[in-house]
């Protein structure tokens, strides 16, 4: 699962798309919440939809009003009730959709014993990437939410915990936003070289 990860203003490539995404919307509250650092869920990122940045909440309001889900398993997204629709949506349609969180690292868990070691985890290829998410505007939200799609862990990390976040290389990136029949073959195709290091 991916129940932290990391964000880094310094990031040139993050700085770019924070420029766009102030001058996209200069109006927008949640761009006063955006966190920089560790990430928490229902903190508020920059985000990218088909359209381009725009700020958005980490976590859907579950069903019954109790609490929020922060991922969603890439192999049942298209099954699922609550992701069958952003999953299939076209581009253009500003309720729901597929999106992309970008991060600098995630952090995981791993449990040893009596003791939780933490870890912060990135694709080997160094630089800014991003994690598949699906989104959606909900009632009572200045900004959209999002989640963040899982899928088993790679063979390197599985001993630290069995799932880990959908990270996209580049070149899935435009087809994920773009296309749903892309979209839907993605699911199964994320970034498996990861790397790892104790985290402080």
């Amino acid at each position: 699962m991916c129940g932290r990860f990391y964000t880094d203003f310094d990031d040139e490539q993050y700085r770019e798309m924070l420029a766009l995404l102030y001058l996209k919307s200069e109006l927008d509250a949640g761009l006063l919440m955006l966190k920089n650092g560790e990430v928490f869920p229902t903190d508020t990122v920059a985000a990218l939809d088909a359209a381009g940045p725009r700020a958005m909440r980490w976590g859907f309001a579950r069903f019954d009003g109790k609490g929020k889900v922060i991922n969603a398993r890439s192999e049942t997204a298209l099954e699922k009730n609550m992701f069958r629709a952003p999953m299939m949506t076209n581009p253009g349609l500003p309720q729901t959709g597929r999106c992309l969180i970008p991060a600098s690292g995630y952090f995981e868990w791993e449990t040893r014993e009596n003791q939780k070691i933490k870890y912060k985890l990135r694709p080997a290829k160094e630089g800014l990437f991003t994690f598949a998410g699906l989104y959606r505007s909900e009632v009572g939200q200045d900004t959209p939410v999002f989640v963040i799609l899982t899928a088993p862990a790679s063979g390197g990390i599985s001993f630290i915990h069995d799932r880990m976040p959908l990270i996209l290389t580049q070149e899935q990136r435009e087809a994920w936003l773009n296309d749903p029949t892309s979209a839907g073959k993605l699911l199964e195709e994320g970034v498996q070289d990861i790397v790892y290091e104790p985290a402080s």
